[in-house]
């Protein structure tokens, strides 16, 4: 893998949210070639396994948990987790969203608070 890293995040800790591919993936290695440990967060479970796999090639430490973010047990229970693990936690990337079909009036602000 990558070699040149310039370890700007070395001794941080990053929770990453939809690191079992696409962009929470690519965010979640970012952080890691920066020298950041990562706690990858995902409901797709073999995905985030290979995410943390990944990261680990590159030289970092990871923790994969599996969370749904429209969960709010699960939000806490995945960030005790990382803090429980790492010690801290330095950086929050949030790759994760829910899509309503109705209008905003008509799901309400509780259901929007529940998907970020």
């Amino acid at each position: 893998m990558e070699q040149n890293m310039s370890k700007n995040f070395k001794d941080k800790v990053a929770f990453v949210t939809g690191a079992g591919s696409g962009i929470g993936r690519a965010a979640a290695l970012a952080f890691a070639r920066e020298g950041a440990n990562v706690a990858v967060t995902d409901i797709d479970e073999k995905g985030n396994q290979e995410t943390a796999r990944l990261i680990e090639e590159l030289g970092a430490r990871s923790l994969a948990v599996r969370c749904d973010v429209a969960q709010t047990v699960d939000i806490q229970a995945a960030l005790d987790k990382t803090i429980e693990v790492f010690g801290r936690l330095d950086f929050a990337f949030n790759m994760v969203g829910k899509l309503f079909s109705d209008s905003l009036q008509a799901t309400g602000v509780q259901k929007c608070r529940c998907a970020n």
